[in-house]
């Protein structure tokens, strides 16, 4: 994809495997959708669902299970996932009403939740008091499958089904996905929506920002639910492998990208202004362009590497947003979460993941 900018951003070689993959059992080279089977993984209820007897809606219910209920998952059947809840209880639940620990299934993808560590909310350069700098939420736990401290990134299964393809894209060019956050919880959300409004009601510097350009705040930052409580929504960027290692988890092997520099960006992610566009003016639904080639990216933010990044996105199904370099939605998740009535007003720092268990 042509841009008007260069950050010096390089398209390495495709991924190389070391030789300790020579005798690796790979889950997706057997036809998996993602890198580690879902059997092993932890799930979260993502808005309130019976739990049943069988894999069907007619089957006995055995308990009613509230948003935030988390569990293990034992194995699937078309729609349904069968779990195990944290008093040993087991039945099948609607995975379409919950959300999966992305970490659990595609382990290569680099993760830093900076809302969950140190916040890069920012508005024009100024700091968001009781956001900036802070964590908003906890999302860190050792992952007893990965062996690892590792951070818990609830989704909905279509999306992670859609980062597996992005990441493959992303490898093809020696680069792995970073992603810093999937779903946020609604509390979160609205500190973060109450510290801008009081920002631009105390800052004229960074009110006129908005009012003298042709993004509103509303492309940045809504009131009420996101998409990023329905689970459907990641903020995500590229960095370069630097180096491979081959780990594993039960009886599957999986990668890991140590020491990944991240690509070249024109603000960092968070930064909710004017500068984080990749247009010049607000436009509808950007992937089928993008993909086509037929948008020209010529916003503040654009560079080779953000260019490139919105192109392996917008390949693997998710929607790329106008004012946000780092945002794109999963339309398919988003909708299975908005027919769930999923608002997010939950959250459960606790995961329950084992090795795979096929």
């Amino acid at each position: 994809m042509t841009t008007p900018f260069n950050d010096n951003f390089r398209e390495g070689t495709p991924l190389q495997l070391p030789e300790s993959a020579d005798n690796a059992r790979f889950y997706h080279e057997e036809g998996g959708l993602l890198e580690l089977p879902i059997a092993g993984a932890t799930g979260w209820v993502a808005a309130a669902s019976a739990l049943h007897a069988a894999a069907n809606i007619e089957s006995d219910e055995i308990a009613e299970l509230q948003a935030g209920t988390v569990f293990t998952i034992m194995s699937d059947s078309g729609d349904w996932w069968r779990i195990q809840l944290a008093d040993g209880t087991t039945g099948w639940v609607d995975w379409r009403r919950c959300f999966i620990n992305l970490p659990d299934v595609l382990p290569s993808i680099v993760y830093n939740i900076t809302n969950a560590s140190a916040s890069q909310f920012r508005s024009n350069g100024f700091d968001m008091t009781g956001v900036s700098g802070q964590r908003l939420y906890t999302a860190r736990a050792f992952n007893e499958r990965l062996n690892r401290d590792e951070y818990i990134v609830p989704a909905m299964f279509p999306l992670a089904r859609a980062l597996h393809g992005a990441q493959q894209a992303a490898q093809e060019i020696g680069h792995t996905l970073v992603i810093y956050e999937a779903f946020r919880p609604l509390s979160a959300q609205t500190t973060v929506v109450n510290a801008m409004t009081t920002l631009m009601g105390n800052n004229a510097a960074v009110n006129n920002a908005f009012e003298n350009s042709p993004w509103p705040l509303i492309w940045f930052m809504p009131s009420g639910t996101s998409n990023h409580q329905r689970g459907g929504t990641i903020a995500a960027s590229l960095a370069r492998i630097n180096n491979v290692e081959v780990q594993q988890s039960g009886n599957y092997s999986f990668l890991r990208f140590p020491n990944a520099s991240a690509i070249n960006t024109v603000t960092r992610v968070h930064e909710i202004s004017p500068a984080s566009a990749i247009l010049d003016a607000p436009w509808g639904i950007l992937a089928r362009q993008i993909i086509n080639e037929s948008v020209t990216m010529t916003g503040p933010a654009i560079t080779d590497g953000i260019a490139s990044m919105q192109k392996i996105f917008a390949s693997a199904g998710l929607t790329p947003l106008a004012s946000m370099w780092w945002h794109f939605d999963h339309s398919p998740s988003n909708n299975l979460a908005r027919s769930a009535d999923v608002t997010g007003n939950f959250y459960t720092p606790v995961i329950r993941s084992i090795a795979p268990t096929n």
